[in-house]
């Protein structure tokens, strides 16, 4: 995946340093190469959609990539910045054969509020091509609920929600879990931050590739907390182990609306 990834940024910056400047079809403002500088021009919404691969870092970390979908909605507040809220659901999976001998498997959803500031428009002294990177960071909630099952026979060794389960309060990660009980999935904070490679299709449909990486408030993402085989259910089942993270590759498309002719 990281090869991956850095072979998508080299050919970003070949096109960048050694390609020609912009033609005609590029320039907002008719003159060929030239950057518009329209302050007060309308910037669109845009909608796009998603599809990847996750990995996760974490105790059980030996890699079992699983799917993910998503969407975003949001608005360029200037040609440079934009923000969005984004909404993911998908898995992440993985195992651990020496001292665990277990695999889990984590659903989750996700609710983001992101921030995108576009470098290649940004620093592009001139009109820019259709290639762009941008890079964007923010907040959110995840809600998921983890199984962890024995490598041997598949039975179920620890888990993260049953009709026992209560929520956490909000922005305390230690102390008894408070609420109703028998949540079927449990609620944590998310920063993610990440980087997409766009590609314009059409004046106003672009593809890109999508590298986000999360930081997640928990560290019972796959239903084990620390080197301990006790189930993680609960909140004194903590350990001081640093919290687990997770992230994706996917591949969207964006699609514009109310682009001014």
């Amino acid at each position: 995946m990281r090869q991956l990834y850095l072979a998508f940024l080299a050919i970003f910056l070949t096109v960048t340093v050694y390609g020609q400047p912009a033609s005609n079809r590029y320039s907002t403002n008719g003159i060929s190469g030239k950057k518009s500088y329209n302050r007060k021009e309308k910037q669109p919404v845009f909608l796009t959609l998603r599809g990847g691969m996750t990995q996760f870092f974490g105790e059980l970390n030996e890699q079992d990539m699983q799917m993910v979908i998503g969407l975003s909605l949001g608005k360029y507040l200037t040609k440079e910045f934009a923000i969005q809220t984004d909404y993911n659901a998908g898995k992440v999976g993985g195992q651990k054969s020496r001292f665990f001998n277990s695999y889990f498997i984590n659903e989750f959803n996700t609710i983001e509020l992101l921030a995108k500031w576009d470098l290649t428009e940004q620093f592009n002294r001139l009109e820019p091509g259709p290639l762009h990177l941008s890079v964007y960071g923010g907040f959110g909630q995840i809600y998921f609920a983890a199984n962890a099952f024995d490598l041997d026979n598949n039975e179920m060794v620890r888990f993260t929600n049953s009709k026992l389960s209560a929520r956490n309060p909000l922005f305390l990660r230690w102390g008894p879990a408070r609420g109703p009980l028998g949540i079927e999935k449990t609620r944590e904070g998310i920063l993610p931050v990440g980087t997409t490679l766009e590609f314009t299709l059409l004046p106003a449909m672009k593809m890109s590739v999508d590298y986000r990486f999360y930081f997640v408030r928990t560290d019972k993402m796959d239903a084990t907390s620390g080197q301990r085989l006790i189930n993680p259910e609960e909140a004194e089942s903590y350990s001081s182990t640093p919290d687990d993270k997770f992230s994706f590759l996917s591949l969207s498309l964006n699609y514009k609306f109310g682009k001014p002719k």
